[in-house]
């Protein structure tokens, strides 16, 4: 058995830092887009409808004044009855 080649696990002969054979890729796993250059959602890339912002803003005060990052489900259904929301009749 060569040096180049091993059996799984085997460790490469000491001071090797590089491959010994160029073995193709079948797929080729990076897109090539940049991230930095896709548009970022915070900075305003796309539209909200004003109950759309009025709900965030609404999260958002609520996060600051409890401190807690994550609302529990009641908390969420706390925060759009505080909005005015209300469920309707069944049809």
């Amino acid at each position: 058995m060569s040096t180049d080649e091993g059996p799984a696990g085997a460790r490469a002969p000491s001071g090797s830092t590089e491959r010994r054979r160029d073995v193709p890729v079948e797929v080729e796993r990076r897109s090539g887009v940049d991230r930095r250059t896709i548009p970022d959602r915070r900075a305003g890339a796309y539209d909200l409808d004003a109950d759309t912002v009025e709900f965030l803003r609404a999260v958002g005060e609520f996060k600051s004044r409890t401190g807690k990052s994550f609302p529990s489900f009641s908390e969420m259904l706390q925060i759009l009855r505080g909005l005015g929301w209300s469920k309707g009749p069944r049809p």
